[in-house]
């Protein structure tokens, strides 16, 4: 008798194991709802993923606050320089690369109304954010620093 229950425990055991390495192996790979990444190079370039649905995709030149922390990362005012828009919601993850001042294929460019967006320069920051339906968005702030754009984000966000 005392074989079985040692024998029905253990089984126990295993199988709670197992119940809790799925669920987090499920949590782990589930994907972000919309999430933007700045790629390392010049010029600033933004990869787009996640589940959710977007539609607009936009560049803003914020006021600079010194230091960046005192920046509100949950209600930025600023201009926005460059403003591209998908003929149709599309999944985060199905979003070509986006390189600022080129419109993909299957998207319009609404600010500016005509020609090239604004150089980006050096001593200011900007905000690059996608947006989706369901007020869902997400932003990667930048600057300009030695010619190339770096993520300040953490900066903004703080540690």
């Amino acid at each position: 008798m005392r074989i079985q229950v040692w024998r029905l425990a253990s089984m126990s055991r295993i199988a709670l194991f197992s119940l809790m390495a799925a669920v987090m192996v499920v949590a782990c790979t589930q994907e972000p709802d919309l999430n933007l990444d700045l790629k390392e190079g010049t010029p600033a370039s933004f990869v787009p993923s996640g589940r959710s649905l977007a539609k607009d995709f936009e560049i803003l030149e914020l006021p600079r606050t010194k230091p960046l922390s005192k920046t509100n990362p949950f209600s930025f005012t600023g201009t926005t320089i460059w403003k591209i828009s998908a003929s149709a919601n599309i999944k985060g993850a199905s979003w070509p690369s986006i390189t600022y001042g080129e419109v993909p294929n299957g998207f319009s460019q609404t600010i500016p109304d005509q020609g090239p967006p604004p150089r980006l320069t050096a001593e200011k920051l900007y905000v690059a954010q996608i947006v989706g339906d369901k007020d869902t968005k997400n932003a990667v702030f930048f600057e300009i620093r030695n010619g190339r754009p770096v993520n300040v984000s953490d900066e903004v966000l703080g540690p």
